[in-house]
Protein backbone atom coordinates (compact mmCIF):
# COMPACT_ATOMS: atom_id res chain seq x y z
CA UNK A 1 0.00 0.00 0.00
CA UNK A 2 1.30 3.45 -0.80
CA UNK A 3 0.08 7.04 -0.73
CA UNK A 4 0.09 9.05 -3.96
CA UNK A 5 -0.64 12.75 -4.58
CA UNK A 6 -3.76 13.63 -6.58
CA UNK A 7 -4.48 17.35 -6.18
CA UNK A 8 -1.49 18.94 -4.43
CA UNK A 9 0.76 21.89 -5.07
CA UNK A 10 4.36 21.05 -5.82
CA UNK A 11 6.48 20.55 -2.70
CA UNK A 12 3.45 20.81 -0.40
CA UNK A 13 2.39 18.07 1.98
CA UNK A 14 -1.27 18.98 1.96
CA UNK A 15 -4.10 18.55 -0.47
CA UNK A 16 -5.82 15.45 -1.78
CA UNK A 17 -3.89 12.19 -1.74
CA UNK A 18 -5.02 8.66 -2.53
CA UNK A 19 -4.22 5.12 -1.49
CA UNK A 20 -2.76 2.83 -4.12
CA UNK A 21 -3.53 -0.68 -2.94
CA UNK A 22 -1.08 -3.49 -3.62
CA UNK A 23 -1.86 -5.46 -6.79
CA UNK A 24 -4.12 -2.72 -8.17
CA UNK A 25 -3.44 -0.97 -11.47
CA UNK A 26 -4.49 2.49 -10.21
CA UNK A 27 -4.97 4.39 -7.00
CA UNK A 28 -8.48 4.74 -5.56
CA UNK A 29 -9.12 8.36 -6.63
CA UNK A 30 -8.03 7.69 -10.20
CA UNK A 31 -10.35 4.66 -10.33
CA UNK A 32 -13.28 6.88 -9.35
CA UNK A 33 -12.38 9.52 -11.91
CA UNK A 34 -12.04 6.97 -14.70
CA UNK A 35 -15.14 4.95 -13.80
CA UNK A 36 -17.47 7.90 -13.22
CA UNK A 37 -16.24 10.38 -15.83
CA UNK A 38 -14.64 8.40 -18.61
CA UNK A 39 -16.15 4.92 -18.64
CA UNK A 40 -19.80 4.92 -19.73
CA UNK A 41 -19.71 1.12 -19.99
CA UNK A 42 -18.78 0.84 -16.30
CA UNK A 43 -21.74 3.09 -15.41
CA UNK A 44 -24.11 1.19 -17.70
CA UNK A 45 -23.08 -2.12 -16.11
CA UNK A 46 -23.38 -0.68 -12.58
CA UNK A 47 -26.85 0.80 -13.12
CA UNK A 48 -28.04 -2.34 -14.89
CA UNK A 49 -26.90 -4.46 -11.94
CA UNK A 50 -28.45 -2.02 -9.43
CA UNK A 51 -31.55 -1.08 -11.43
CA UNK A 52 -33.87 -2.05 -8.57
CA UNK A 53 -32.10 0.40 -6.23
CA UNK A 54 -32.01 3.06 -8.94
CA UNK A 55 -35.80 2.86 -9.28
CA UNK A 56 -36.67 2.19 -5.63
CA UNK A 57 -37.78 5.78 -5.09
CA UNK A 58 -34.89 6.71 -2.79
CA UNK A 59 -34.00 9.48 -5.25
CA UNK A 60 -37.56 10.24 -6.30
CA UNK A 61 -39.19 8.97 -9.47
CA UNK A 62 -37.86 6.18 -11.64
CA UNK A 63 -34.69 7.08 -13.51
CA UNK A 64 -33.60 5.50 -16.79
CA UNK A 65 -30.10 4.09 -17.10
CA UNK A 66 -29.06 6.71 -19.72
CA UNK A 67 -30.32 9.47 -17.37
CA UNK A 68 -28.41 7.92 -14.46
CA UNK A 69 -25.21 7.79 -16.52
CA UNK A 70 -25.65 11.45 -17.49
CA UNK A 71 -26.38 12.53 -13.89
CA UNK A 72 -23.33 10.62 -12.66
CA UNK A 73 -20.94 12.16 -15.17
CA UNK A 74 -22.20 15.68 -14.42
CA UNK A 75 -21.92 15.09 -10.68
CA UNK A 76 -18.45 13.53 -10.99
CA UNK A 77 -17.16 16.47 -13.04
CA UNK A 78 -18.51 18.91 -10.47
CA UNK A 79 -17.18 16.90 -7.50
CA UNK A 80 -13.64 16.45 -8.80
CA UNK A 81 -13.40 20.08 -9.98
CA UNK A 82 -14.48 21.22 -6.54
CA UNK A 83 -11.97 18.94 -4.78
CA UNK A 84 -9.14 20.11 -7.03
CA UNK A 85 -9.99 23.79 -6.49
CA UNK A 86 -10.26 23.42 -2.71
CA UNK A 87 -7.10 21.30 -2.41
CA UNK A 88 -5.00 23.90 -4.23
CA UNK A 89 -6.56 27.06 -2.79
CA UNK A 90 -6.57 25.53 0.70
CA UNK A 91 -2.77 25.67 0.83
CA UNK A 92 -3.07 29.48 1.12
CA UNK A 93 -4.09 30.79 4.51
CA UNK A 94 -7.55 32.30 4.66
CA UNK A 95 -8.93 30.34 1.70
CA UNK A 96 -11.52 27.58 1.85
CA UNK A 97 -9.92 24.16 2.06
CA UNK A 98 -10.89 20.51 1.66
CA UNK A 99 -12.58 20.46 5.07
CA UNK A 100 -15.48 22.32 3.48
CA UNK A 101 -16.04 19.43 1.03
CA UNK A 102 -15.69 16.52 3.44
CA UNK A 103 -18.00 15.68 6.32
CA UNK A 104 -17.92 12.88 8.91
CA UNK A 105 -18.83 9.47 7.52
CA UNK A 106 -21.66 9.13 10.01
CA UNK A 107 -24.01 12.08 9.76
CA UNK A 108 -24.31 12.45 13.55
CA UNK A 109 -20.55 12.52 14.30
CA UNK A 110 -19.84 16.14 15.15
CA UNK A 111 -16.57 15.82 17.06
CA UNK A 112 -13.18 15.79 15.36
CA UNK A 113 -11.14 12.62 15.89
CA UNK A 114 -7.68 11.49 14.83
CA UNK A 115 -7.77 9.91 11.38
CA UNK A 116 -11.45 10.69 11.03
CA UNK A 117 -13.35 8.74 8.38
CA UNK A 118 -15.09 11.19 6.07
CA UNK A 119 -17.07 11.42 2.83
CA UNK A 120 -17.40 14.03 0.12
CA UNK A 121 -20.55 14.48 -1.89
CA UNK A 122 -22.09 17.27 -3.90
CA UNK A 123 -25.14 19.41 -3.46
CA UNK A 124 -26.28 18.46 -6.97
CA UNK A 125 -29.83 17.12 -7.35
CA UNK A 126 -29.01 13.39 -7.56
CA UNK A 127 -25.97 13.43 -5.22
CA UNK A 128 -25.30 9.69 -5.13
CA UNK A 129 -21.52 9.80 -5.57
CA UNK A 130 -19.37 9.40 -2.48
CA UNK A 131 -15.63 9.84 -2.12
CA UNK A 132 -14.42 8.19 1.09
CA UNK A 133 -11.27 9.41 2.78
CA UNK A 134 -9.29 9.70 5.99
CA UNK A 135 -8.73 13.21 7.31
CA UNK A 136 -5.11 13.93 8.26
CA UNK A 137 -5.37 17.72 8.62
CA UNK A 138 -7.66 20.62 7.63
CA UNK A 139 -6.49 20.45 4.01
CA UNK A 140 -5.01 16.95 3.89
CA UNK A 141 -7.15 13.95 3.04
CA UNK A 142 -6.31 10.46 1.78
CA UNK A 143 -8.92 8.94 -0.53
CA UNK A 144 -9.66 5.30 0.30
CA UNK A 145 -12.27 4.74 -2.40
CA UNK A 146 -15.61 5.84 -3.70
CA UNK A 147 -19.04 4.51 -4.50
CA UNK A 148 -22.35 5.21 -6.12
CA UNK A 149 -24.76 5.11 -3.18
CA UNK A 150 -28.34 4.41 -4.23
CA UNK A 151 -29.58 3.33 -0.78
CA UNK A 152 -29.90 4.96 2.64
CA UNK A 153 -27.23 3.12 4.62
CA UNK A 154 -23.86 1.64 3.74
CA UNK A 155 -24.71 -1.67 5.42
CA UNK A 156 -27.47 -2.29 2.88
CA UNK A 157 -25.18 -3.13 -0.06
CA UNK A 158 -22.08 -5.29 -0.52
CA UNK A 159 -20.18 -2.72 -2.62
CA UNK A 160 -20.71 -0.10 0.11
CA UNK A 161 -19.59 -2.48 2.87
CA UNK A 162 -16.41 -3.05 0.85
CA UNK A 163 -15.73 0.72 0.92
CA UNK A 164 -16.31 0.81 4.70
CA UNK A 165 -13.85 -2.06 5.14
CA UNK A 166 -11.24 -0.18 3.07
CA UNK A 167 -11.73 2.88 5.31
CA UNK A 168 -11.10 0.73 8.38
CA UNK A 169 -8.10 -1.08 6.85
CA UNK A 170 -6.43 2.12 5.67
CA UNK A 171 -6.99 3.84 9.01
CA UNK A 172 -5.22 0.88 10.63
CA UNK A 173 -2.41 1.10 8.04
CA UNK A 174 -1.91 4.82 8.78
CA UNK A 175 -1.72 4.14 12.52
CA UNK A 176 0.83 1.38 11.92
CA UNK A 177 2.90 3.77 9.80
CA UNK A 178 2.79 6.39 12.57
CA UNK A 179 0.68 8.85 10.56
CA UNK A 180 -1.74 10.32 13.08
CA UNK A 181 -1.80 13.97 12.06
CA UNK A 182 -0.40 16.59 9.69
CA UNK A 183 3.00 16.73 11.45
CA UNK A 184 3.49 12.96 11.10
CA UNK A 185 2.39 13.11 7.46
CA UNK A 186 4.91 15.84 6.63
CA UNK A 187 7.80 13.54 7.47
CA UNK A 188 6.33 10.35 5.98
CA UNK A 189 8.12 9.26 2.82
CA UNK A 190 5.79 9.14 -0.17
Amino acid sequence: MKIVPIFVQENKREGLFSIHLDNEREDEATKCIENWLLNSQYLYDFFTLHQYDLNSGYYGKAISIPEAINYTQIEAEYLFSKLERLAISGTNKGNDNLSTAFQPLRDLDYTQTLLQQVKAKTKIKKKWLRIYAIKIGPNTFIVTGGAIKLVGKMKEKKHLLKEKQKLDDIKYFLKEEGILDQDNFKVYEI
